[in-house]
């Protein structure tokens, strides 16, 4: 089972690096961004989620992620540890993979229809879709943190999945209903 742990500021890569020693399977996502110095500019990797790297253990294999430095805690709900699915991860994978220099993390949630991609590098991606000023974009929530990945994906590649497509077809309906009133 995969599950987040949180960890001192600006210590993500270290601690990625100490669980892989350990052979604890962890996966910290990396995004690339260019920074300025005052005599250069330069590609660098920076983590995807400051403060949070992923790692794939069961509940009794936690006493060998304590002893890590850096690590602070298991991120939780309720009490128990966030549990993250592999589905997820390989998503988060794919968007890094695709998306390395273009990915948004927003804080928060959007309410959205579920939905799937399609065609194009991204096929199979599941997530949401949120209507935004500019058009369509599609999100992927990423359980147990407040975090989303903000991707573009041209319409015509994404997929509704099951009731939002229901959702969707009953207003469709609804609306051609009340067209249909206004023209009588």
């Amino acid at each position: 089972l995969w599950h987040v742990i949180y960890v001192r500021a600006r210590h993500e890569k270290s601690v990625h690096t100490e669980l892989l020693t350990r052979k604890i399977e962890s996966y910290l996502p990396l995004k690339k961004e260019m920074h300025q110095w005052s005599d250069r500019r330069r590609w660098i990797e920076v983590p995807l989620f400051s403060s949070y790297v992923f790692v794939k253990l069961l509940p009794e294999e936690f006493n060998r992620v304590y002893l890590t430095p850096g690590f602070v805690k298991f991120v939780s709900t309720n009490g128990k540890p966030c549990v993250i699915p592999d589905r997820q991860i390989e998503d988060i994978r794919l968007v890094v993979d695709y998306f390395a220099t273009d990915i948004e993390v927003l804080e928060g949630s959007y309410a959205g229809a579920e939905a799937e991609v399609t065609s194009g590098p991204l096929i199979g991606l599941h997530g949401e879709i949120v209507e935004l000023v500019n058009g369509k974009t599609f999100v992927i929530r990423v359980e147990g943190l407040d975090k989303l990945l903000n991707v573009k994906v041209a319409v015509g590649a994404v997929r509704l999945l099951g009731e939002a497509r229901a959702l969707k077809a009953a207003r469709k309906s609804a609306d051609e209903a009340g067209a249909d009133a206004q023209t009588t």
